[in-house]
């Protein structure tokens, strides 16, 4: 019995060893802690990228992959913190560390693929305000990126300082970003394009734009010979610095400097001119480049000289220049003749009432002033005129023909002289013009004699006889029994505009 006994007690104990062997080796495979990555940072980003790890488990890590590609041994710097540099020739995947306990798959990282930005404008000199358009362009592998996020930068020339200028944009299909710019001096430009988990940002090179101040000169286009004339100029924008040089030359000449004046601080500068014989002058203004602007050059501009004093009889370029002005500002004249004849003397009176000048018919200096910076009749009713129509301004005593609302020709007149007379009923009248709005009722062609007078091709416009109508004497002053006289050469050229039912205001 003892040995049967003895037999079957060392199984037992031997079975018990085995079972806590057992139980002692899945104990310890039970609480081994197994390598695993968990997150990564960045989570995207170039080749050569610094990419912290992070899990547990990581102190025997021996090597990373990205996407497959092998980055070599990592940096430990913990049992939960290793680091990792993305390697050339990685591409979008998961991260693999590889440690004692075998290979743990990460998250995946994005390698951002390098882009290539170029920039250039549309024109590469602008005179101001004017502006030109800003296209960058952003490619990878030589394929358009679009929706990449782009910022343009602008640098003054001399400044060295990038300032952003406008908003953001994004790139499109075509990989194209544009801004339209108009700089008040010469600047390059750039465009930053930023970053995105696929494609890695880059800035492009500089293109520059190169700004022309804006320079005009004014010119009067006839002056009086042997007196200062003003000439007169702006530039924008307001320099901080340098000069315009005033250029003259005359007809068949070279162009010569004859004053130079300071623009620093000013947009407007003058120049102050005499002429000492008659003829054709040209002007021009230049601006010299300085550390923003590049040189500017003013347009053209010519003027005659002319007599200091001008009346009827007189002939001339300087009369041709004077009858060309009065046309220019749409006074009733026959044509630029050359010569100072009975029109171009009610041409000059009908200015000078307009003007507020002494109704003599001769043109002075005064009036050569007041050629170069008229005062402009307006029309009080231009709605009755939208086709055609006539105003007569009493005060002034001129006649005004319009044309679709716009004035087109002015007349000298001569209106109701305010004098009693006797009328043709025998009765004491006042000659006065009526006012208010009439319109053309009849006409009548050739003289027309009546018991007050003669009327050269009277237009009516009412049936009490009045009319306006041509006249042999037409005086600076009102002198009608209360008709509009004009002259009878005016009355030929202004009759076939006088139709029946015609809009007539006076007052």
């Amino acid at each position: 019995m003892f040995g049967l006994g003895r037999v079957i007690t060392m199984p037992r104990v031997v079975a018990l060893a085995a079972s806590s062997a057992l139980a002692l080796g899945m104990t310890g495979t039970a609480t081994a802690a197994a390598a695993s990555v968990t997150t990564l940072s960045p989570t995207y980003g170039p080749v050569g990228t610094v990419v912290d790890i992070t899990g547990s488990g990581l102190s025997t890590a021996s090597d990373v992959t990205f996407n497959a590609t092998d980055a070599g041994a990592p940096t430990v710097i913990d049992d939960t913190h290793i680091q990792a540099t993305v390697p050339a020739g990685a591409t979008t995947g998961p991260v693999q560390v590889t440690t004692a306990d075998g290979a743990s798959p990460g998250p995946t990282f994005t390698v951002q693929v390098p882009t290539t930005g170029t920039v250039a404008v549309s024109r590469s000199d602008v005179v101001f305000p004017h502006g030109a358009k800003v296209t960058a362009t952003l490619t990878a592998a030589g394929m358009p990126v679009a929706n990449q996020p782009a910022r343009l930068q602008r640098s003054v020339r001399g400044t060295g300082v990038w300032n952003n200028a406008q908003s953001a944009g994004q790139t499109d299909s075509s990989g194209h970003v544009s801004w339209s710019v108009a700089p008040y001096a010469t600047s390059a430009y750039r465009v930053v394009f930023g970053d995105t988990p696929a494609y890695v940002g880059t800035t492009t090179g500089r293109a520059w734009l190169h700004v022309h101040p804006a320079l005009k000169l004014q010119v009067p286009s006839v002056a009086p010979i042997l007196t200062a004339t003003t000439l007169r100029g702006t530039i924008r924008p307001k320099p901080s610095e340098g000069r315009v040089v005033l250029q003259r030359r005359q007809a068949g000449g070279n162009w010569q400097r004859v004053g130079t004046t300071a623009v620093a601080g000013r947009a407007h500068f003058t120049f102050h001119v005499s002429f000492d014989t008659l003829g054709k002058y040209a002007f021009r203004a230049f601006r010299p480049g300085d550390s923003t602007h590049r040189s500017s050059m003013s347009a053209v501009s010519r003027l005659q000289a002319v007599q200091r004093s001008l009346s009827s009889g007189m002939t001339g370029p300087d009369v041709r220049a004077l009858q060309h002005r009065l046309t220019q500002l749409h006074y009733d004249l026959g044509g630029a003749t050359g010569t100072y004849d009975y029109d171009t003397v009610h041409a000059v009176v009908a200015f000078e009432k307009i003007q507020g000048l002494d109704r003599d018919g001769v043109v002075g200096l005064k009036v050569w002033q007041a050629l170069e910076h008229p005062r402009m009749p307006h029309l009080r009713h231009p709605g009755d005129a939208s086709t055609a129509g006539l105003e007569v301004d009493l005060a002034h005593q001129v006649v005004l023909y319009a044309v679709n609302g716009h004035i087109r020709r002015i007349l000298d007149s001569s209106t109701g002289g305010g004098y009693y007379y006797t009328g043709s009923d025998g009765t004491t009248q006042q000659a006065i013009t009526p006012t208010g709005h009439f319109s053309v009722v009849y006409k009548r062609d050739g003289w027309v004699t009546s018991k007050l007078g003669t009327l050269y091709r009277p237009a009516y416009f009412n049936n009490s006889g009045y009319a306006v109508h041509g006249e042999g004497e037409v005086p600076s002053y009102p002198a009608s029994h209360g008709c509009v006289r004009i002259t009878v050469p005016a009355m030929d050229r202004l009759n076939a505009k006088l139709p029946i039912g015609l809009s007539i205001w006076i007052y």
